[in-house]
């Protein structure tokens, strides 16, 4: 009957008399929420930035809904009519038609033969450069070298058949109804991209595949004899903001054609990755990325939900503070904790709910802004919703615990009881144990784990710092109270302001010993996750910089002279794939210019002892025995003389310096470097390609096209790299980095209270103070001081675990250990920056806060008796 009394019906409405209690519930009700809520959210955001980062590094055609048949010799061509109907079905746009022979046949003309391969798409024609013809005549278009071969005309006529892995064939004659500009010879236009292998050869530099015989409609394609033919129809779908559940509904979706059209639906999708109707695998291989995330991304939240619910019990405990009064009266009342922690509750449950909505709509703000893919799964925000529900209901809970506790110990404490020995007992030690045992597992497994070439971060790598950073923080803190009673005993011998902050900091040793504790966390977190942030980003863009030599190569097979445009662009270098030494040793052979060499390339100084200046200026110095100066990569049994061939050419060597690693290694032998100019000539047999570093893709492509030459191949990091595969070590780390940013939230929240629960004593002596003679300036400097000195002793304490722990993990956190460099530690200096800001901001303006609350307090009523 209790809860039906005035005191329980009124309670909704009383918080609004005291907005400081309505802030400090809302604040922590919102930090739980949005803490809780973030990871549904930031799971959907990753998911969609995988998912169109693997759609963007395909071709434009590649997520087209597709129905494919592949049929052997001999075998009927599928019902078009029907595949066309199911994909439309199944809500697709109309499909448009390619067919192509899989096996090249000959094509032979009245004066010469030469192997082609039969293609046609309804838009083929169009995307080619039509020399001569009639787009209107029906039979097939070919190519300008196989014109030339063949010595044939529009008009005249082709005959394909003949012999081939099936058996013979009768030949079928085809008139020629035009001539375009070969493929291989100009730009690959978007609709090629996916049937480029079936023009180009980037596996071989001397051998071209069979060029494309194209018919200009399907009853020409059809009556030419097929070895191996392909018939498919492809919808294209809008990627515009796909998401996970959008491409798992377009797969589902083309399953459901395939069923419709009766064709059994292709399992090599997920394996050869080219090619229209490749959604199935971009799912697959999103979905993989996003159960990598979830293992270490739930329980940060988790982490960071329960550090947020500490913030809640404490809003409960200030309630108690601002309602002394009242829980005094009611419990002389003989009312018990559980009403009064009741009363808490239904008191605090409306702000609790409007700050867990505000919780939950800051979470989807910051993850569409600040997250990998503004773009969610239609059903993230209500996951979101139900895990920020079941926060609320927690944090109520907990608030009203508390509360119902403080209440008891404000009224039922035996006056001089002796306080629980339960507070001394080192319960952090167990925090440390838990991390021992974590980072032992740790070193006995790998950090990141491969799977399907997907970097899937292990969950100890997130839960040793967690749980490492928190007891080492607390032990650290619970070390430093106990200096305290010494600072107390040297206070007398400060300044003013100095000895008023020394009091108020030892006069409440339990509550600046959390405060620090509480503020140290956060500035921890942040710089362990920064600084692996940065490292295993600077380490990959390191592999595959120094794979490729610079940001990028432009790959040529006919010779590169140096030239004033190809200085600008980058620097030349010449590499040979088949060099030897005399004891058969494979080594890798770089002929550079270091002259553009070190401007371009690059270089890290953890690559070698020397700089690669100095390590240049060896390449130019003087020449013994007539040997080639050059410096030995990776040496392995070679001396410091060897000789090299290279085709009928040897080449006379003398390392004259050594490195670690060294631009331009792609395969794990050891490479030898000499100066291009001194080399000499060398057998154009012996594997040669011509590379031009640059990082300007752009200007290095013009370079060598400017010379007349063919470009082979353009190497960069995406040739190296597929990026989305290794993003999700970086998404974890930088969710860390957020929701430490929050749990830093938790931290200011924690000084907010801890200044209003002090701030009725500190106004008191503040009233006492002036009337003695303390200056307003003095008394803020005193604010300064003891904010700063807790503040600043968070920041060194969480700075430096973090970075202990940061030198215990890094080198494990190899995320592609078949390349080099091993990992590269790199410091965080932003974020040392930006917590070391931060701390300084938050000292001042919570000062200023404090300053100007009592200077307009009234003093009379702070005095008061019972207020």
């Amino acid at each position: 009957g209790i809860i039906l009394l005035p005191p329980w019906t009124r309670a909704p409405l009383l918080p609004f008399r005291q907005p400081a209690v309505i802030l400090a519930v809302l604040g922590a009700a919102a930090i739980l929420a949005c803490a809780s809520a973030s990871a549904a959210l930031f799971l959907s955001s990753a998911s969609s930035a995988s998912l169109q980062r693997l759609v963007a590094a395909e071709c434009p055609d590649a997520t087209a809904a597709t129905v494919r048949v592949d049929l052997a010799a001999g075998e009927r061509p599928p019902d078009g009519a029907a595949a066309q109907r199911a994909l439309t079905g199944q809500g697709f746009a109309p499909p448009a038609g390619v067919f192509y022979d899989g096996q090249a046949r000959p094509a032979t003309s009245a004066t010469d033969t030469k192997l082609v391969r039969t293609f046609y798409g309804s838009a083929a024609l169009d995307n080619v450069t039509r020399l001569a013809g009639d787009r209107a005549a029906r039979g097939v278009w070919v190519s300008r070298s196989t014109a030339t071969q063949l010595g044939v005309r529009p008009g005249d006529r082709v005959s394909f058949g003949g012999a081939g892995p099936f058996g013979d064939r009768p030949p079928a004659s085809v008139r020629v109804a035009g001539i375009y500009q070969n493929l291989y010879d100009e730009p690959v236009r978007r609709y090629w991209c996916s049937y480029a292998p079936l023009f180009q050869n980037l596996g071989s530099a001397s051998n071209s595949p069979p060029e494309l015989v194209i018919a200009t409609d399907p009853a020409t394609f059809e009556s030419i004899p097929a070895f191996r033919p392909t018939y498919s129809w492809a919808s294209p779908v809008d990627t515009a903001g796909l998401t996970l559940a959008e491409g798992r509904d377009i797969a589902s979706r083309q399953a459901g054609a395939y069923r419709a059209a009766g064709v059994r639906q292709p399992t090599d999708f997920a394996s050869q990755n080219s090619g229209p109707g490749q959604m199935p695998a971009l799912v697959e291989r999103t979905a993989l990325i996003r159960d990598g995330l979830r293992g270490p991304v739930l329980p940060i939240a988790l982490g960071g939900s329960l550090l947020a619910l500490l913030l809640v019990g404490a809003a409960g405990s200030y309630w108690a503070d601002r309602r002394r009064s009242e829980v005094r009266l009611l419990s002389a009342r003989g009312v018990g904790p559980g009403a009064l922690a009741a009363k808490a509750v239904l008191e605090l449950a409306v702000p609790a709910l409007v700050g867990t909505v505000a919780g939950w709509a800051l979470a989807r703000w910051l993850v569409t802004r600040l997250g990998p893919s503004p773009d969610l799964d239609a059903s993230a925000p209500l996951q979101a919703a139900s895990t920020a529900a079941l926060a609320l209901a927690c944090g109520l809970a907990l608030l009203g615990l508390v509360a119902g506790l403080r209440s008891r110990a404000a009224t039922e404490r035996p006056v001089g009881a002796r306080r629980s020995r339960l507070g001394s007992v080192p319960w952090e030690l167990a925090l440390l144990a838990g991390s021992a045992g974590c980072y032992a597992a740790l070193r006995s497994g790998r950090a990141v784990v491969i799977e399907q070439n997907v970097a899937q971060i292990n969950l100890l790598v997130v839960a040793f710092p967690l749980l490492f950073l928190v007891g080492a923080a607390v032990l650290i803190v619970r070390l430093l109270a106990l200096l305290l009673p010494r600072v107390s005993r040297a206070a007398g011998q400060l300044s003013p302001a100095w000895y008023l902050a020394a009091r108020r900091v030892t006069a409440s040793r339990v509550v600046s010993v959390l405060l620090l504790a509480a503020a140290s966390a956060p500035i921890a977190m942040t710089v362990y996750a920064s600084a692996l942030t940065r490292t295993s980003q600077y380490t990959l863009d390191a592999k595959a910089k120094l794979f490729v030599g610079s940001d990028a190569a432009v790959v040529s097979l006919d010779p590169l002279r140096r030239t004033p445009q190809t200085d600008r662009a980058g620097t030349l270098v010449t590499r040979y794939l088949y060099a030897t030494t005399g004891d058969g040793t494979e080594v890798a052979l770089l002929a550079i210019d270091p002259d553009t060499f070190a401007a371009t390339a690059f270089w890290d100084g953890r690559f070698a002892t020397e700089s690669l200046p100095a390590l240049l200026a060896r390449l130019r110095g003087r020449a013994s025995g007539g040997r080639v100066p050059a410096i030995l990569v990776d040496p392995g049994p070679l001396g410091d003389r060897f000789d090299v061939t290279l085709g009928k050419t040897t080449a006379r060597v003398d390392v004259v310096a050594g490195a670690t690693w060294f631009p331009g290694r792609r395969l794990p032998k050891p490479v030898v470097v000499v100066d291009a100019g001194r080399l000499g000539r060398v057998d154009r047999f012996a594997g040669t390609t011509n590379e031009l570093w640059s990082r300007d893709v752009a200007a290095a492509r013009a370079a060598v096209l400017g010379q007349q030459a063919r470009i082979w191949d353009v190497a960069n990091r995406n040739s190296v790299f597929q990026a989305a595969d290794f993003l999700g070590v970086s998404w974890t780390f930088g969710y860390l980095t957020a929701l430490a940013a929050l749990v830093g939230l938790v931290a200011i929240g924690g000084l907010l209270l801890y200044l209003e629960t002090r701030q009725r004593s500190r106004t008191a002596s503040y009233a006492l103070g002036r009337r003695m003679g303390l200056s307003r300036g003095t008394h803020l400097r005193s604010l300064l001081a003891e904010l700063g000195v807790l503040l600043g002793a968070a920041f060194v304490v969480g700075a430096g675990l973090a970075w202990t722990a940061v030198l215990m993990v890094y080198g494990r956190l190899d995320i592609d250990p078949s390349r080099p460099p091993t990992p590269l530690l790199t410091v965080p200096g932003a974020a040392l920056v930006g917590a070391a800001a931060a701390a300084v901001a938050v000292t001042v303006l919570a000062s200023l806060y404090a300053q100007r609350s009592a200077d307009r307090a009234d003093v009379a009523e702070v005095l008061r008796l019972g207020s």
